[in-house]
């Protein structure tokens, strides 16, 4: 059963797409098919920013497939526009940049909806939800140092990333590093380990059998994200629990994954995996699987107040440093990440990214 919504019939207007420049982003195709923004207008004269991903690709997807589907008709729900976009794309956007561009319309207008009734999003998903709310966070790393820093600052957990290990890693150099890192950041910090899919099925096996010791929340993405037989296998397996989700795309592919039993953490990206509608679908899988959510970059504005809303066992990524098209950043106080009170999302295009 989908998030029920009040009905309010909204039309719209306009939409439009950019790709804002990103100084500092990774030299990848996290910068070459990039984040883009959203702008929708409603009838009433609303304005709703989003973000999605893909690059020009996506924006290309918005201007000349997507915007002629939507602008014009009426609708009642955020939802509803969401899923004419995926029935209007399923022969062809399944998976990739059409849902990445369907994120972006999917939040800006999520945001312009609230805003038109003059709520936050944490309100309009959950009314019992007190504003201001704060959840605890979990910062990535790279070694020891960082996540002894990130102790300090606050935050209940620490993602030690291990992309640089590489497709045939020395465990035992792993190992040490968990060791130390498990050391400077003591028994109550969760700690978790990232591979970016760089690792196989065996190599994961054996890993996990070596570190499991030092308690460790889950190991994320250690595979390729096609590998769902392989995934479905470890987790069997694993001594520890297995992550990731994050390059997965709009509920049928999270409910392949669930029915797969291939993940026991899900982390869909709300500015890739089809925005927060997508998300709100997610959520409501995983509880009838029994399976966690958490978020990529969940501290971010756009998936911070679905996580507050929707959440049993909230817990919000550090967000990136790099992307700074939004303002006001979310609140960070001794490591917690605090629900913005401003309508909708409750950020506005800072002025060089505005068009």
């Amino acid at each position: 059963m989908r998030h029920t919504q009040i009905s309010s019939p909204f039309t719209v207007t306009a939409i439009r797409a950019w790709q804002p420049e990103t100084p500092g982003s990774p030299k990848d195709w996290r910068t070459s098919l990039g984040q883009i923004i959203v702008e929708v207008e409603l009838e009433s004269g609303v304005l709703g920013v989003g973000v999605g991903g893909g690059g020009t690709a996506s924006i290309h997807v918005i201007h000349n497939v997507l915007r002629s589907e939507i602008v014009g008709r009426e609708f009642s729900t955020p939802i509803e526009v969401h899923d004419d976009m995926c029935r209007f794309t399923s022969f062809y956007g399944l998976s990739g940049i059409v849902p990445m561009a369907i994120s972006g319309i999917d939040i800006a207008i999520w945001d312009a909806y609230a805003k038109s009734k003059n709520l936050t999003i944490l309100k309009l998903l959950n009314p019992d939800q007190n504003p201001g709310i704060s959840c605890p966070m979990y910062q990535t790393v790279f070694d020891d140092v960082g996540a002894s820093q990130a102790v300090e600052d606050g935050m209940a957990a620490v993602k030690l990333h291990l992309e640089r290990f590489g497709c045939d890693p020395d465990i035992q150099k792993i190992s040490e590093l968990v060791y130390r890192t498990r050391e400077a950041i003591g028994s109550e910090c969760g700690l978790m380990l990232d591979a970016f899919g760089k690792w196989d099925l065996t190599t994961t096996r054996k890993i996990a059998d070596e570190v499991c010791t030092h308690v460790i929340d889950w190991i994320e993405e250690p595979l390729l994200p096609q590998e769902v037989a392989s995934y479905t296998e470890l987790c069997e397996k694993s001594p520890i629990a297995i992550a990731g989700g994050e390059h997965e795309y709009l509920i049928y592919g999270f409910r392949r994954l669930m029915d797969n039993s291939a993940h026991h953490v899900y982390q869909p990206d709300i500015n890739w995996c089809g925005g927060l509608s997508t998300l709100i679908a997610i959520y409501e899988m995983a509880s009838r699987h029994n399976v966690r959510v958490c978020p990529h970059r969940g501290s971010e504005p756009f998936a911070l107040p679905a996580i507050m809303a929707l959440d049993l066992e909230p817990l919000a990524e550090s967000g990136r440093e790099w992307f700074k098209a939004f303002y006001p950043p979310t609140k960070i106080e001794q490591g917690r990440a605090i629900c913005s009170t401003d309508l909708g999302f409750g950020v506005q295009l800072s002025n060089k990214n505005a068009k």
